[in-house]
């Protein structure tokens, strides 16, 4: 017995060293953001080598060549087989119902022991990664949306560009004039991409109960937002305007994201959509004291099964918080560090200006600005499920022309969905 005791504890001790040696990585080839990408592992070899020089020792694996598409179904059977990648990359859109599962480990333990402080992130991207008052995932990349706007048909108009800190009344009075200035409707206000969600923000709507995430659109916030969508709708008589129509000079805003804008205002893409006009952005119209930003966040978890935590940690760590990796994350994926250290640097301006070919004018101190200005989403399992029933009703009732009549029904079923 003793024999069987003693070579056990040696399996053990030689099981756990092996796996200490070892570190898996669950990742997605391609941009998180749906932008061209040429250097898919870039950041995470640039990390890899950093991690190298620390930890010599630990062997990092990863499978390359998943896309993003697949990669949710690959990592549940992944976790269905007891085959976990120690280290998780988690899209904003599946971290809830993976952290609702288990799939993570609290990072609160690690954090303190490394005296890792939550002010070191922007308090949106950090809120991410929270579930149940619990740290699962710390932030790595975001992609915020901004309001850009054609300077050049602003002056045909005789408006003057707006300021930071404009409210969804000032926006929709420029929305007004633009397509109320030309009897034969060739211009336009704003995208169909400014939706009702958006409103809701602006108005600082709470559509979601944080309590139970059950659907409240009732009240006088939320009236209000959707008020401004009716609107904008039937001054434009359409639902149809797109984002060609902006490139083609006929709109005068579009909310984009921060990826998609550095995509577009960059060479060669900027000279194949053939802009014939000055672009310009701010941040997204709010009432006062109210964070009015969409911001979608990508971010790494340790998984709750993972073999080789500590070095898990330690990578997660190098990846989230090094400045260094965070530089190179702006310079290659195209959206935004998470660490205001890194956004406000004089290097980073000088990221944001490479390959521009029109002036428009995407400041680090104003891109800190609408960082700051992120809006936190509700934190429970269904949430995505439930956005999109309650979407896809509003969408219906405005194209119908009676949302008003339907609010009350629409809150109604799907909060009865949820329960049935």
């Amino acid at each position: 017995m003793p024999i069987l005791i003693i070579s056990g504890a040696l399996y053990w001790h030689i099981h756990t060293k092996e796996n200490e040696k070892t570190l898996t990585i669950g990742i997605y080839t391609s941009s998180s953001w749906n932008v061209p990408n040429g250097h898919q592992y870039k950041v995470i070899d640039y990390a890899i080598r950093k991690f190298k020089q620390e930890h010599p020792d630990i062997k990092i694996k990863y499978e390359s060549g998943i896309q993003q598409d697949d990669y949710r179904n690959w990592l549940s059977e992944k976790i269905i087989e007891n085959k976990t990648p120690d280290l998780i990359i988690v899209p904003n859109r599946d971290f809830n119902a993976l952290a609702s599962e288990g799939a993570f480990k609290n990072l609160s333990s690690f954090m303190k022991k490394d005296d890792i402080k939550q002010s070191a992130f922007y308090s949106s991207a950090l809120k991410a990664g929270q579930y149940n008052n619990q740290q699962l995932a710390l932030p790595y990349e975001a992609n915020p949306t901004l309001m850009v706007m054609n300077k050049t048909l602003l002056k045909k108009f005789k408006i003057n560009t707006p300021s930071y800190n404009w409210t969804p009344q000032k926006f929709y009075q420029l929305c007004h004039k633009v397509t109320y200035s030309n009897t034969k409707k060739k211009y336009y206000g704003v995208t169909m991409n400014y939706n009702w969600q958006d409103a809701q923000y602006a108005y600082g709507a709470q559509f979601f109960n944080k309590n139970d995430g059950s659907v409240e659109l009732t009240s006088d916030r939320s009236r209000r937002a959707f008020t401004l969508i009716e609107n904008i709708i039937n001054d434009q008589s359409t639902f149809n305007v797109t984002s060609q129509l902006f490139d083609k000079g006929r709109v005068a805003f579009m909310p984009l994201g921060l990826a998609q804008y550095r995509t577009y205002t960059s060479y060669p893409f900027h000279i194949t959509r053939n802009n014939a006009f000055l672009w310009k952005c701010t941040k997204m119209p709010g009432v006062k004291s109210t964070k009015a930003t969409p911001i979608e966040t990508t971010m790494f978890a340790i998984s709750s099964k993972a073999k080789n935590p500590k070095g898990a940690w330690e990578f997660m760590k190098l990846l989230c918080t090094n400045k260094s990796v965070q530089k190179e994350v702006m310079k290659t994926n195209m959206g935004c560090s998470v660490l205001p250290a890194v956004v406000n640097n004089k290097q980073t301006q000088k990221i944001l200006d490479k390959k521009v070919i029109n002036f428009h004018n995407l400041t680090i101190k104003k891109l800190d600005l609408i960082m700051k200005d992120g809006v936190t989403t509700p934190k429970f399992k269904d949430y995505n499920d439930k956005s999109e029933k309650l979407d896809y009703k509003i969408q219906n009732a405005l194209k119908a022309g009676n949302l008003e009549t339907q609010l009350f029904n629409i809150q109604l079923q799907v909060n009865q969905s949820e329960t049935n």
